[in-house]
């Protein structure tokens, strides 16, 4: 029991007023709620209402003993919860690294960890619990840090890392800890989502989290756009007021199959859609494109840069960069750029001899012409930062080895 003491003054400063609350993680492929985060709150009786205790956990100036003391009953309260409910469903359990590094600075062993110690006493399934590793700062020993990190992952618990874009949670607590889980809140990010850059650094992280085989999770998520953006990025769990608030008590599995359903099919029409557009604005140019170039196949050699220069006028006007390379990836033609100002194409003739090869979209052309006789390719958007602009890269095999790179605006 804590006294008011020890709480500055805090008349309902005792473990009876501490209640864990549940926020379901609904995961959108069987549309169900698969996961809780536990979060803590303190009950006023009062006013009978419920006060959130993020903000004492993350106060660096209190004393750390009596914090940690609350964090250990919340635990237990929660896993006691789930083992009465006898749900088959995951636990996400906030911890801060510089409380872990603090607390377990001697010996490290399975035993000596609370969380594990109580899915020992109660004997819930360790694969119900995961642990979420959360902090805007970390001063601990990162060494510490993995190894205690290790020692969940070995006894069978999985890795979430807490908030990306702040803090320690950046690509650092990512590259040491490799989690299971990667959970972006779009909280962060809510008033700059229009922007470019932010939707971008949202794709990368998604790329990010395929390529380490972590699952995506997006919270904060409080409206229906932010539940397709959520689905674009790859995100299959979700969770935030959009769904539900924080309660004490677990919900119905299927609370949200329904509204998920409905989202679902809404998202998968509009994106089908999306796509068939874009296919047939990336055949447009193509058949442009194709049509321009064939004319060329039946040219010399030492006619070929007169020629392909006698064919800018006629190029479709999204072409905002355009030359060609040999098969090893050497340029030898100029780059033509638009000319923005005044119309036609400035030419550079400096940039004869570059080397393409290891360009992402130059290797995935030349591997797949080879492999499927495939005569075109085309990048997704990517951003030109000086002209701020999206734009993509089309590539296409010309005769005698020889290929053609070409910029074109990709602007909404």
């Amino acid at each position: 029991m804590f006294t008011t003491e020890s709480t500055e003054g805090n008349q309902f400063w005792n473990e009876t007023y501490f209640v864990p609350h549940f926020q379901p993680i609904v995961n959108a492929i069987n549309r169900s709620i698969s996961a809780y985060e536990v979060l803590g709150r303190q009950f006023n009786p009062e006013e009978n209402t419920y006060q959130s205790l993020g903000g004492l956990f993350h106060n660096r100036e209190h004393d750390p003993v009596p914090i940690y003391n609350i964090d250990r009953i919340l635990r237990e309260k929660a896993v006691q919860t789930l083992k009465e409910s006898s749900l088959r469903t995951k636990l996400f359990f906030n911890m801060m690294p510089n409380f872990l590094s603090r607390v377990h600075h001697t010996d490290l062993f399975a035993e000596n960890f609370h969380i594990i110690q109580l899915i020992e006493k109660y004997g819930i399934d360790r694969n119900q619990v995961v642990i979420e590793i959360t902090e805007d700062e970390f001063d601990g020993s990162i060494e510490r840090l993995i190894q205690i990190v290790q020692i969940f992952r070995d006894y069978g618990l999985k890795i979430a890392i807490d908030d990306l874009g702040t803090g320690f949670s950046n690509l650092e607590r990512i590259g040491y800890l490799h989690p299971d889980i990667m959970k972006v809140d779009i909280r962060i990010m809510r008033e700059s989502l229009n922007k470019n850059s932010f939707k971008q650094v949202l794709g990368a992280i998604s790329e990010m989290s395929q390529k380490l085989g972590s699952q995506l999770l997006f919270e904060g998520i409080e409206t229906e756009e932010e539940v397709n953006l959520a689905l674009s990025m790859g995100a299959n769990l979700l969770q935030g007021y959009y769904f539900s608030t924080p309660n004490p008590h677990f919900l119905n599995r299927n609370t949200f199959s329904d509204k998920m359903k409905s989202v679902l099919e809404t998202f998968s029409s509009v994106r089908s859609r999306e796509l068939r557009e874009k296919g047939i604005r990336e055949q447009k140019i193509i058949d442009q494109l194709q049509d321009l170039f064939y004319e060329l196949s039946d040219s010399k050699e030492e006619d070929f840069p007169f020629r392909f220069g006698q064919i800018l006028g006629s190029l479709p006007r999204e072409i905002l960069k355009v030359f060609v390379c040999d098969a090893e990836g050497y340029q030898i033609t100029p780059t033509y750029d638009l000319d923005r100002m005044n119309g036609g194409y400035l030419e550079r003739s400096r940039q004869i001899g570059n080397n393409y090869a290891w360009k992402p979209y130059f290797l995935k052309h030349k591997e797949e012409s080879e492999r499927f006789r495939k005569k075109w390719g085309v990048t997704y958007p990517l951003y030109d930062i000086n002209n701020q602009n999206q734009y993509v890269i089309f590539t296409f095999s010309l005769m005698a080895g020889k290929i053609l790179v070409a910029q074109v605006s990709w602007s909404e």
